[in-house]
């Protein structure tokens, strides 16, 4: 039983890790909730034997090292002062489960992510088990592990209470960094900042090759109106180390015209690793670096990419919704809608915008439908005027999906 108590939570971790996209989202939260609430219930019972009862438990497994006065063994000591720390570890473990399944809903790697969270509680849990300095080091190290790997680190870390500097820390860090060092830092770019940084690059933001090509930051503006998801989208890249977590801060703008407008303005670290993203986008001609349209678009356009496109550069017609490619010439806006029909079977066309404003892309009123549950997943709330939703349409949307899928 003793061992059991360790071993579920492992289970659960290696299930949601290796076979998370076989049993799905649901799955990945079933089976690791389900496993650490066994396995708290099997603490309870140990704390009654071993805490209330008096009877230590140590399990012996087999050494690891035996030469000839140093021996290092793995095995597991369950005293009162062990089975009394299991509780609060695994009580409080299967809440942050639970409430995790609700919390990280919008998250695209949810089974990665409850893959980490059991297998940091199996090593929390091995620490407080084990019977010798060896077991007890690989516990740590555990732990130490699944921080690093779990791709948002400021979640994991006010999760699991730990002091509110570190967080600070982590971004200063991040800052003091080179371009070329930053990704070790910060581990590996995710598909969902992949996807986050394709669409906005076919919608507002651009890239900016820094340093003597050193490396790539993205510039994301956008005018007060969007305020919200501006913010959203900061929030985005500084949660997961991408930029400075300091707001961003308006600026006076004034047109051609005379007119006054204020914008906002995001810009995220220099990344080396964002050079092959900026080659993909741009060539140099004249000495300055244009933007256009990858022919390997459709391979990095995902879902979550084209609602950022459309949150960037979509707004609704009376017919049906357009996307603003202005920047991209006529034959580029064709390619994209041939994109758009081959991955999603969306049909669209390129329009003319009028005098010297570029071409845009109509989407037909046929497919407004399959455009829209394409990306409403991963619509932000301010901005569902622009499929000519109402919020309260919206809300009851992702309520229902939530309903649907917990």
């Amino acid at each position: 039983m003793y061992l059991t108590i360790l071993i579920l939570p492992l289970v659960g971790s290696l299930v949601s890790g290796f076979l998370g996209r076989k049993i799905g989202v649901t799955g990945s939260h079933i089976i690791t909730c389900t496993c650490l609430i066994l396995s708290s219930i099997l603490a309870t019972i140990a704390f009654y034997e071993v805490g209330l009862s008096s009877s230590p438990v140590i399990v012996y497994l087999f050494n690891w090292i035996d030469s000839e006065y140093m021996t290092i063994s793995w095995e597991f000591l369950f005293d009162q002062l062990t089975v009394s720390m299991f509780i609060p570890v695994l009580y409080i473990s299967s809440l942050i489960h639970i409430f995790s399944t609700d919390y990280m809903a919008e998250d695209p790697h949810n089974q990665r992510f409850f893959s980490y969270l059991s297998l940091f509680t199996f090593f929390m849990l091995v620490l407080v088990s084990g019977a010798n300095f060896f077991v007890m080091f690989v516990g740590w190290e555990g732990i130490a592990e699944c921080l690093k790997w779990s791709y948002n680190k400021n979640f994991i870390y006010s999760i699991i209470c730990l002091n509110i500097k570190d967080n600070v820390n982590f971004s200063s860090n991040i800052k003091k960094l080179s371009s070329k060092k930053r990704k070790k830092w910060i581990g590996p770019h995710n598909i969902d900042i992949i996807s986050l940084i394709i669409g906005s690059t076919l919608g507002d933001s651009h890239l900016e090759k820094r340093k003597k090509g050193v490396g790539t930051r993205i510039i994301f503006e956008q005018a007060s109106l969007n305020m919200e998801y501006l913010f959203w989208y900061h929030g985005y890249l500084s949660s997961r180390g991408y930029c400075s977590s300091s707001k961003p801060i308006v600026k006076e703008r004034i047109t051609e015209k005379g007119t006054k407008y204020y914008q906002y303005r995001v810009n995220s670290y220099t990344f080396h690793s964002f050079n092959w993203i900026h080659e993909m986008f741009y060539k140099l001609v004249d000495n300055k670096y244009v933007k256009f349209v990858p022919l390997n678009i459709e391979k990095y356009l995902s879902p979550f990419a084209l609602a950022i496109w459309f949150m960037d550069d979509g707004s609704e017609v009376e017919t049906g919704v357009r996307l603003a490619t202005y920047c991209f010439t006529f034959e580029e806006v064709k390619f994209l809608c041939k994109v758009l029909e081959k991955k999603y079977k969306i049909i669209a066309k390129a329009a003319k915008s009028g005098k010297s404003k570029g071409y845009f892309i109509y989407i037909d009123y046929n497919s407004i439908e399959l455009f829209s549950n394409i990306i409403k997943p991963y619509l932000h709330h301010s901005l569902v005027y622009k499929l000519g939703l109402t919020y309260e349409n919206f809300y009851y949307y992702h309520h229902s999906k939530k309903m649907v899928n917990y």
